[in-house]
């Protein structure tokens, strides 16, 4: 059975990192319980915490770890997501870190999100994704399901309030 390459599994969690850098902004609680996803629980700035994917692909479910250690840099994990009220992204991205960010193609400044029905929507351009998302004081998680050669693979984004 063929399985994804990491180059394009990295090129697919990329495009998922751009979508799940659009959640939550909210007060820290000592309740832990998922909100019911709104704009407002997306509105605000957000650090990327984790990139899964499961079943494992190549020996490889922490992709964000995988991923900067192959780059030798922190850049996906330390780049702000600012998801604005008017539905527009932002990011702050470290310095030394744009041409690794350039290369994912995270966030681009003509992208808009939106959340609808337990779903973040990303627009950029004519291009639109989705994901499931979650919500709780302090983190977000955006959540989709691929198949490919018959096998389903949820990749997972963890975004972490900054």
């Amino acid at each position: 059975m063929k399985t994804p390459s990491m180059k394009k599994l990295a090129n697919c969690l990329m495009l998922f990192v751009f979508a799940a850098a659009m959640l939550a902004c909210s007060k820290d609680s000592d309740d832990p319980k998922p909100e019911t996803p709104s704009g407002n629980a997306v509105e605000g700035t957000w650090k990327i915490k984790a990139m899964n994917v499961d079943p494992a692909q190549n020996g490889v479910t922490d992709v964000l770890a995988f991923y900067e250690a192959l780059t030798g840099k922190k850049c996906l994990s330390e780049t702000e997501i600012t998801f604005k009220s008017n539905g527009t992204v932002g990011a702050k991205v470290p310095i030394g870190c744009d041409d690794v960010i350039d290369d994912v193609d995270i966030v681009d400044d003509a992208s808009k999100w939106t959340v609808k029905d337990k779903k973040i929507i990303l627009t950029e351009g004519t291009d639109v994704t989705e994901f499931d998302l979650e919500t709780s004081a302090t983190e977000m998680k955006w959540s989709t399901t691929e198949e490919e050669d018959g096998v389903k693979y949820k990749m997972t984004i963890v975004f972490k309030k900054s």
